[in-house]
């Protein structure tokens, strides 16, 4: 058997066995990519009605309102009336949203969101170890496609040269 047709057997093998699982992962990464028009809408913009507190008591109200647990981060708002928005580091992923006087607009638990979903099932987490595994040989699988590809092309340009 001739190296072109080795290489084209393997190719094929590798591309049958890693198609469905590419597929998958570039479906949910596109997908993901739209995740800003997938999450529920912000809370609506609210005008404070007292006085703007500073960022330690607004992150001592944000814990005093959320879970048991450390806030990982802090988004400013970027115009007036929008929250100031505190990630925890729970299990249920909550945020909090606050005014600037310190008043709760929401309080959200986004661990079961459609977008953590897509991202669990992109990177094969939601099928545990396993999962993960087989997302990452078939990125390999992805390398070895390349490669065979590429070596088959060049065994074709060598056989018509001769």
């Amino acid at each position: 058997m001739s190296l072109r047709r080795q290489l084209f057997k393997i190719h094929r093998v590798v591309g049958v066995g890693v198609a469905s699982v590419l597929v998958l992962t570039a479906l949910t990464g596109a997908m993901l990519v739209l995740r800003g028009y997938l999450r529920p809408a912000p809370p609506p913009c609210v005008v404070a009605t007292g006085e703007p507190l500073g960022l330690e008591a607004l992150m001592a109200r944000a814990v005093a309102v959320g879970p048991d647990e450390l806030v990982t981060d802090i988004t400013l708002p970027d115009e007036s009336g929008k929250p100031y928005v505190f990630y925890f580091d729970d299990d249920a992923e909550t945020v909090v949203y606050l005014t600037s006087d310190g008043a709760l607009i929401d309080k959200r638990e986004t661990a079961n969101g459609l977008t953590r979903w897509l991202f669990r099932l992109h990177t094969g987490e939601i099928a545990g170890p396993s999962g993960e595994t087989v997302v990452f040989v078939s990125a390999l699988g992805l390398l070895v496609l390349t490669a065979s590809g590429l070596l088959m092309t060049m065994a074709r340009r060598r056989r018509a040269v001769q």
